[in-house]
């Protein structure tokens, strides 16, 4: 073998020798990448949740009374209407016919009532929409006394020359301790109450 083999094998070792301790030094183990982060909620565990939106469906409709029936407000005053009773027209009213009920009404109250805070209202069926039949004279006025009841008439023009249903809508305005009327306060629920029947 000439001097230059035993260089180039010599040589050809040490670099073999050099590409080995390269690469071990090349694959030292690396520190192991931290866990990832915890996600973050998009609300606050602490913060309450938002209200839920108010339904839009209107509350239900209560069905009305038959007449000859009773109904008591929340404030202990009673009201019965009985049955209605067809009549002739009333004079000055361009409306064929008529319609009378009897009304009742007692204080249940420990305190006078005004009569004029009831009030009353008549419908009979129509398309599109249910037709108003006006009172006719004046409403109900005096003075109950705690446990006092009076009766009277209330007479509607019936705007139908025949047979038909008629609805009477009774409702109570509320008064303060100083005897004044509560405005809206005889349209809430409880507030009035619906009689319905044939005339």
């Amino acid at each position: 073998m000439t001097g230059a083999g035993v260089s180039r094998s010599v040589l050809s070792g040490l670099a073999a020798a050099v590409l080995v301790l390269g690469a071990a030094c090349s694959s030292t183990p690396t520190a192991p990448s931290p866990p990832p982060a915890p996600s973050v909620p998009t609300t606050s565990p602490a913060s309450p949740a938002a209200p839920a939106a108010p339904a839009d469906d209107a509350a239900p409709e209560v069905e009305p009374l038959a007449f000859g029936a009773t109904h008591a407000f929340p404030d202990g005053n009673t009201v019965t209407v009985a049955a209605p009773v067809a009549g002739p027209a009333v004079p000055g009213t361009p409306f064929p016919r008529s319609v009378e009920v009897t009304v009742t009404v007692r204080n249940g109250t420990p305190a006078p009532e005004d009569l004029g805070r009831f009030g009353f209202d008549a419908t009979v069926p129509g398309e599109p929409e249910d037709r108003e039949a006006p009172a006719t004279g004046e409403g109900p006025d005096g003075i109950l006394a705690p446990g006092e009841a009076r009766t009277f008439p209330v007479r509607f023009a019936l705007p139908d020359p025949g047979p038909t249903e008629v609805t009477v809508e009774v409702s109570k305005t509320d008064q303060t301790p100083a005897g004044e009327d509560v405005p809206g306060s005889d349209e809430v629920p409880g507030a009035f109450v619906d009689f319905a029947g044939p005339v």
